[in-house]
This record gives C-alpha cells, structure tokens and sequence, in this order.
C-alpha cells in the first residue's frame, strides 16, 4: 500500500493526473483481452458445429453442378436429331427423335406399321420404352373409347391437340400399374395413328422433340 500511494501521489500528496488514463487502458485491455477469447471460444464451438453443415451443404452443391453439366452434355448428344418416315400408303408418318436413340420398325404388310425407339438400343421385351409409332387398321373412334374406362377411373387425363391440320386426342397418365407415359392418336384415313412414350422420363423428349416435329399426310 505505501508503494502504490507513493506511484499515485505527489509530493504535494495530490494523485497523478496521468495515472487514471493509464488506469482505464489497463482496464480495457483486460476487458478487450478477455472478450476476445470469450468469442474466440465462441468462434471455435460454431466452426466445429457448422463444418459438417457447411461440408455437406458443399457436397451438395458439387453434385447439383455436376448433374447439370451432365444432363447439359446428354442433351447436346441429342442433336442433330433424326427422322424416319412411313410409306405413302401409311400417311408418309415423319418421326423426329434424337440420335442417340436407336430405332426397330415392324412392317406388316397389310397396311399397317409398328415402329419403337428406345436410347442406345431396343430391347426386344421387358421395358416402358421411349417412342412408339403405330398405324392400325382399327377405327378411330373404336381406338378412342377403349381409353374411357382409364380415363373415368382418373388413370388417364384426356386433352385435344392438333398435328398437320388434324384434331386428336392426347391421353397422359397410368395407361398400365408400372406404365405412365403420354399418347396422341390421330384419325388417318380409314385407319388410327399412335404416337407414344412409355414412360414419363421421356416426356421432355416426347413433347419437344417427337410431338414438335411430327408431321403425317392425311
């Protein structure tokens, strides 16, 4: 204690006006020293808390983008897209599909075609494939209301559409238990077109590819 009146006062036995300054510093760097390591500790608990959040968030962001550029990469692979048409006698049918897919045509003979598209290859059984074609001996109107149960049981949803000038009818929905695609059907003289995928995957290249660029001769 006598030391510490000794610093603080004078010789007149008045207190050092520097000193209180020099008081308030110490305090505030004691002060200043013990809230940084307070919110350091702090800093420390939500980077080891978050690290996993942020890494994860990370990993997901890097999947995101790397399925972007791969979709974007297998749709350029699509283009030039190619065609394949139907005889005269069966309405000369031009199907637009993308090049990667490999196609298998069925010609009857009696006036009728069946036509499937699938990528890759065509497997010859036990798959909803991408493209079917066909063009029926069956009538139109027959074709359209062997649909009505499926659509009455809400299966199915029925819409109009038009191609060449001709108004069909489009059906999108569960047309088997493991089968959901879209359909457009067309009157084709004294016979029915069909124009479908099997499975809802295929849609986008249903309607923007196929659908877009089809054309028929009535």
């Amino acid at each position: 204690m006598f030391m510490l009146k000794k610093i603080k006062l004078n010789q007149e036995g008045i207190l050092n006006p520097l000193v209180i300054p020099l008081i308030i510093s110490i305090i505030v760097l004691v002060v200043a020293s013990v809230m940084a390591v307070v919110y350091y500790g702090k800093f420390v608990d939500q980077r080891d808390n978050n690290q996993p959040v942020i890494d994860s968030a990370v990993n997901q962001a890097e999947a995101s983008q790397k399925k972007k550029l791969e979709d974007d990469f297998a749709e350029r692979e699509k283009l030039p897209t190619k065609t394949f048409t139907s005889p005269t006698e069966l309405g000369s049918v031009k199907i637009t599909y993308p090049k990667t897919w490999s196609t298998y045509v069925i010609s009857q003979g009696d006036g009728q075609i069946n036509y499937y598209g699938h990528p890759n290859y065509v497997p010859s059984q036990g798959v909803n494939y991408a493209l079917r074609m066909s063009v029926t001996n069956q009538d139109f109107a027959k074709q359209n209301k062997a649909f009505e149960p499926l659509i009455k049981k809400g299966d199915l949803k029925s819409s109009s559409v038009q191609v060449s000038g001709i108004v069909g009818v489009r059906l999108d929905g569960f047309f088997k238990k493991d089968q959901e695609g879209s359909l457009v059907m067309f009157p084709l003289r004294d016979k029915t077109l069909e124009v479908w995928t099997e499975s809802k995957d295929f849609r986008g290249d249903f309607d923007n590819i196929v659908l877009k660029n089809l054309t028929f001769v009535p």
